[in-house]
């Protein structure tokens, strides 16, 4: 049995090491996924491209080159939005993705010196397409070095509400009220995502993440759907874990996690501290789930302002990140060869950028990962 559960699970690769993610094979289990757009004449596809801030332009610059060198056959329709960019540019964004399904971006900065009225445009993307579950894959990675080793942790946010719900006011002068807005059907769909998934990817245990010892009422009701959830799943171990706790635990012996799930700031948290286990948010790429759509980016969402137009980010992220969206559209053996190509390439020191330790460039490594590409 024990055999059988870790060849299943070499199956479940959908952001780093293997040719595609596990559900690929599981038609059962693609309920909780998005269908992928169908290809148009000639087998090509039309993916929404929306480059963000900070460093995503240039990242999304050598995405489009390496998909060149690998004769991805897709093409983008680039639409731009940036942080302070109006609504109707947002928009035409999300316009552009129901027209085509699936897209990948980079991160639009959120400026928190703009009025209140300033709706973060990341944050209007995910609710106007209801992009409810946020998915990443938190996976030590060969030729990295990190305090950890063994690290293989899927985390499922909820997207949609939360803290993130974006409702404010000022009761009185010095006072403001910010609401947490937690519902039963939410909680119970990103719940059973999470265990669909388990189950999918052969995984043995979920945990859900919470803080109701405190707020008794809203963690409360999303930690009693996922027990009523989890009782529709004998086969998969259930336990529950204070957030608090949950990020000490994870600095300490990240390798008790298997499957993850949690409302929306928690996973915001967890999310970036599993970044940092691993090496960091130039590693770790993300996808955003809903029932329609798909939008792939980083897994962290940082925009990476500091370095960017200085030739010196991780281009590993975005990367994976694309080859994540090729397995959604069922570009398996694309995607596959350009994430070989990735972890080849971080096989060599001289590859990797100052985020991990190194001394290289973004264009040294895309170069590298471009050699590492089968000549046509």
């Amino acid at each position: 049995m024990a055999a059988a559960l870790a060849a299943a699970r070499r199956l479940w690769v959908p952001a780093v090491l293997g040719p595609r993610p596990a559900w690929i094979s599981h038609d059962a289990e693609r309920r909780h996924l998005p269908p992928p757009p169908p290809a148009k004449y000639g087998g090509r596809h039309t993916v929404t491209l929306i480059p963000g801030d900070g460093i995503g332009p240039e990242l999304m610059l050598h995405v489009k080159e390496v998909f060149r060198h690998a004769c991805v056959p897709v093409d983008f329709e680039e639409v731009r939005v940036s942080a302070e960019a109006p609504e109707d540019d947002v928009h035409n964004a999300i316009m552009a993705i129901r027209r085509n399904g699936v897209a990948l971006k980079g991160n639009i900065e959120t400026n928190h010196n703009l009025p209140p009225s300033h709706k973060s445009r990341n944050n209007l993307i995910r609710t106007s397409l209801d992009l409810y579950a946020n998915v990443i894959h938190c996976q030590s990675l060969p030729g990295v070095e990190t305090r950890h080793r063994d690290i293989d942790i899927l985390i499922v946010r909820e997207n949609t509400e939360g803290e993130y719900s974006s409702l404010e006011h000022e009761s009185v002068a010095g006072v403001v009220e910010s609401l947490k807005i937690i519902t039963a059907g939410r909680s119970r769909r990103i719940a059973h995502y999470a265990f669909r998934l388990a189950r999918a990817a052969a995984r043995r245990s979920v945990t859900a993440v919470h803080k109701a010892n405190i707020m008794k009422l809203g963690d409360g009701l999303f930690l009693q759907c996922c027990q009523e959830v989890a009782a529709e799943y004998p086969e998969i171990s259930f336990r529950s874990m204070i957030v608090d706790n949950t990020t000490m635990q994870l600095v300490s012996r990240p390798q008790q996690f298997d499957v993850m799930v949690m409302p929306n700031l928690y996973g915001n948290i967890v999310n970036n501290v599993c970044a940092g286990l691993v090496g960091g948010p130039g590693l770790v790429p993300g996808a955003n789930y809903g029932h329609d759509y798909a939008v792939f980016e980083t897994a962290t969402r940082n925009t990476g302002k500091s370095i960017a137009n200085r030739n010196i980010a991780n281009p590993t992220a975005a990367l994976l990140a694309a080859c994540m969206m090729l397995d959604h559209l069922r570009l398996h053996n694309h995607a596959s060869t350009i994430r070989q190509a990735v972890l080849a390439s971080l096989d060599d020191p001289r590859t990797h950028t100052p985020d991990i330790g190194g001394q290289g460039t973004t264009s040294g490594a895309v170069q590298s990962i471009i050699s590492h590409l089968p000549r046509a």
